[in-house]
């Protein structure tokens, strides 16, 4: 029985997670806010007091929290990249979070360069909402070049 339960748990985070990664590849290609895209459809699959922890070396740096917080890091986000595709998506999951590798493929919006790299993201939910998410890149220093005009 608690098997079962823990499937349909797990479940319920990959169909959270693969909604929130639609609507954020949306959002990016939208523009973002200064183009007048529309946030809530990220913010409906996070929780009120949501952290996102990104590295230090990285263009949006830093500890972003709340919902606020984190249109303020898209801001920053759709300011840094001007396409943005996520695929090869695995998932590695707990009764309380997802463990994920996945590759992203953006473009920085000043530059034109092109990042392919490997990103490894570790995520907890709170009432089938993002709680706290902490993204590591395989290679940091290419974010931050390919966004350097």
């Amino acid at each position: 029985m608690t098997e079962s339960r823990y499937e349909s748990l797990a479940d319920s985070h990959r169909v959270v997670l693969d909604s929130f990664y639609a609507a954020e590849v949306r959002y990016v290609a939208a523009g973002g806010a200064e183009a007048g895209a529309d946030f809530k459809e990220m913010a409906l699959h996070l929780h009120p007091e949501i952290v996102v922890h990104q590295g230090p070396t990285v263009p949006y740096a830093g500890e972003w929290r709340g919902i606020d917080g984190l249109e303020r890091f898209f801001a920053i986000y759709t300011d840094t990249w001007s396409t943005l595709d996520l695929s090869e998506t695995k998932y590695f999951e707990s009764k309380t979070g997802v463990a994920m590798s996945l590759r992203m493929r953006a473009t920085g919006r000043r530059t034109g360069h092109v990042v392919d790299t490997r990103i490894a993201q570790f995520l907890t939910f709170d009432r089938a909402l993002i709680r706290d998410l902490t993204v590591f890149y395989l290679d940091p220093v290419q974010m931050r070049e390919a966004t350097r005009p």
